[in-house]
């Protein structure tokens, strides 16, 4: 499906996790009842990565999926998650996450036997915890993050993932990347990999180009035609 991205409205929506409303902006798909994907950003609201976060959202909805960008840190009160942070707020954030695709799921015109959640660094690790604990999760795209030792630890499945690491990052090595990966095999999760050589934490246009075009093959295979493929 191709759609002009600037005919893609930004809608604002909340619902309430913690006593706390969080804000959701969402892109509409062109189409009356269609699958849902979240996104989820990274460490910092201002930072490179969350900069592109709107254009991302409209490319997502004129492929035909109802895009979702959760504004998880309302839930702490944070402009900017530190190691320390991140450390004390995960397991909120993953409520919130958690409770994001409960509201979502309610919303018409939302598929909500085919979700799928893209998550950039510190949303690609909440992303893939979330998707281990929540099955409603049918794919996941994650960009320059992982996975945390104690998701590790505890996961007994994982839904269909697409892995994307540039493998000269240095703010969460490759390292991380080929850890999911084995992890995946482990337990036999469908994982599909795009490493990019030469590529750091945050991609190059052309990276990023290469990165969304797969990301949305990955999502129409799991995403689209049947919920038998969630």
């Amino acid at each position: 499906m191709k759609e002009d991205i600037s005919l893609i409205k930004t809608e604002e929506l909340a619902f309430t996790s913690g006593g706390r409303d969080i804000q959701v902006r969402m892109w509409r798909a062109p189409l009356d009842h269609a699958p849902a994907i979240l996104v989820l950003h990274g460490a910092g609201v201002v930072d490179a990565g969350y900069r592109y976060i709107s254009q991302l959202g409209r490319k997502i909805a004129a492929h035909g999926f109802h895009a979702f960008l959760v504004e998880y840190f309302d839930r702490t009160g944070t402009s900017y998650a530190t190691d320390t942070i991140i450390r004390t707020h995960s397991a909120a954030w993953l409520d919130t996450i958690h409770d994001a695709v409960d509201f979502i799921s309610g919303l018409p015109g939302v598929d909500a036997e085919c979700l799928g959640t893209i998550g950039y660094s510190l949303g690609g690790y909440l992303a893939v915890a979330h998707a281990a604990r929540d099955e409603r999760i049918c794919a996941v795209v994650e960009l320059a993050g992982g996975i945390d030792a104690e998701t590790a630890a505890a996961a007994r499945r994982l839904p269909p993932l697409l892995i994307v690491h540039g493998r000269e990052d240095q703010r969460v090595s490759f390292h991380n990347a080929v850890e999911l990966q084995g992890l995946c095999e482990k337990l036999r999760s469908p994982v599909q990999t795009l490493f990019l050589p030469g590529e750091r934490h945050t991609l190059s246009p052309g990276a990023a180009l290469v990165a969304v075009r797969q990301a949305m093959r990955f999502f129409d295979t799991h995403l689209k035609g049947s919920a038998v493929m969630c």
